[in-house]
């Protein structure tokens, strides 16, 4: 099972659109990004873990987390959190050399970032304030921005289990 169909498919993507429209309110948009910017250094969740190995070769370290998302996998500036059928559920970029294909990469600043894709949707989670775009589609995931100072910290391309 895929970690699409894991999260419930559409219904509950449906579920957490409504979520986030009432969130920033009736009279705006979702920011969104192409699909594709939900990948980074060349890896898309929901892949499987031997294309991850075979694009970014064995990783420095291999942890089981426990979680959700129960394998971690890190390589230098670089985590990605494998979960049910050792399938990519999320990936956070904290290097310049890892980046989204269309270039957002930590150290940029982040204006940049709104001039290609408008202004953010600002989350506060239970580890900081984040700036979000969510896919085109319905695909249940999202593009996570750590900003500070004006300069992109770090790229996290996730999903909500």
């Amino acid at each position: 099972m895929s970690v699409y169909e894991t999260l419930g498919g559409p219904n509950n993507f449906s579920a957490l659109i409504v979520l986030a429209l009432a969130a920033l309110g009736s009279s705006e948009q979702l920011p969104t990004v192409p699909d594709k910017e939900l990948s980074i250094a060349g890896i898309a969740l929901d892949a499987d873990e031997a294309s991850v190995l075979r694009t970014l070769g064995q990783p420095v370290r291999v942890t089981d987390t426990g979680d959700f998302l129960n394998i971690q996998l890190d390589y230098p500036g670089l985590t990605i959190w494998l979960g049910e059928g050792r399938r990519v559920g999320e990936i956070l970029s904290t290097s310049p050399e890892h980046c989204t294909p269309g270039g957002i990469c930590p150290g940029m600043a982040f204006s940049q970032v709104q001039a290609m894709y408008g202004p953010p949707s600002v989350a506060t989670r239970e580890d900081g304030q984040f700036m979000e775009y969510f896919p085109m589609s319905d695909f249940p995931c999202w593009l996570q921005l750590a900003v500070a100072d004006g300069v992109v910290k770090s790229v996290r391309a996730e999903c909500q289990p």
